[in-house]
């Protein structure tokens, strides 16, 4: 009987393999259109939108940390209508389409057990609504384009990307499902970096 029951659970664990594989993130990619999403070049990173550095007050904002990376848009002109992906297999947790601030937010399960938060801010035209299911071929939506670009400004021309190791914070409450938010704007002292925030570039291949 034992000997049956070992069989049936080899048996169970073989037949759900492919659904736990879809079920972890354990490979991470680039959120843009590149020929190469596993590896981040230098290239891709905005000049003054590296991890940790200080951001002065600007519009209305005070003045915080940089808690993620801001990658250009791969296009070959400014506000090309260009993808945005997610960056491995998870579950949307919150969507909030706010103008030029809009953002998604995906929650990842890890093989270890532990789970990571990627948001990806300044994107257009969003594709996902909370709970869906997404993976590295998942379109969450756009770069802004150009004719928003004009409005909101061309330093928008890129996707800020955060690997985020807490929890989201509740921002609100919208059709009976919570609203999330980063701590980004939050983090005016260096030492909150790594309590909230991985550097993004350890999650990819270096150039």
């Amino acid at each position: 009987m034992k000997k049956n029951k070992g069989l049936i659970s080899i048996f169970l664990l073989i037949a759900f393999m492919p659904v736990f594989a879809d079920f972890f993130a354990d490979v991470f990619y680039l959120p843009i259109n590149v020929s190469e999403r596993r590896i981040l070049k230098e290239k891709y990173i905005c000049l003054a939108g590296d991890f940790g550095i200080w951001r002065k007050p600007y519009n209305n904002l005070k003045g915080h940390y940089h808690t993620g990376i801001d990658i250009k848009n791969p296009g070959e002109f400014s506000g090309a209508i260009e993808p945005v992906f997610a960056c491995a297999n998870g579950v949307v947790l919150s969507v909030n389409s706010s103008r030029a601030s809009s953002y998604v937010i995906v929650e990842h399960n890890l093989r270890s057990g532990g789970r990571v938060y990627s948001a990806y801010t300044h994107i257009s035209d969003i594709m996902v609504s909370p709970g869906d299911s997404v993976n590295h071929l998942s379109v969450l939506g756009s770069f802004i384009d150009h004719q928003k670009l004009d409005k909101w400004g061309e330093y928008l021309n890129h996707v800020h990307f955060e690997m985020l190791k807490a929890y989201p914070k509740k921002v609100g409450t919208a059709n009976n499902r919570d609203i999330y938010s980063s701590y980004s704007v939050d983090i005016t002292k260096k030492s909150e970096i790594s309590k909230y925030f991985f550097n993004p570039r350890i999650f990819f291949l270096k150039e």
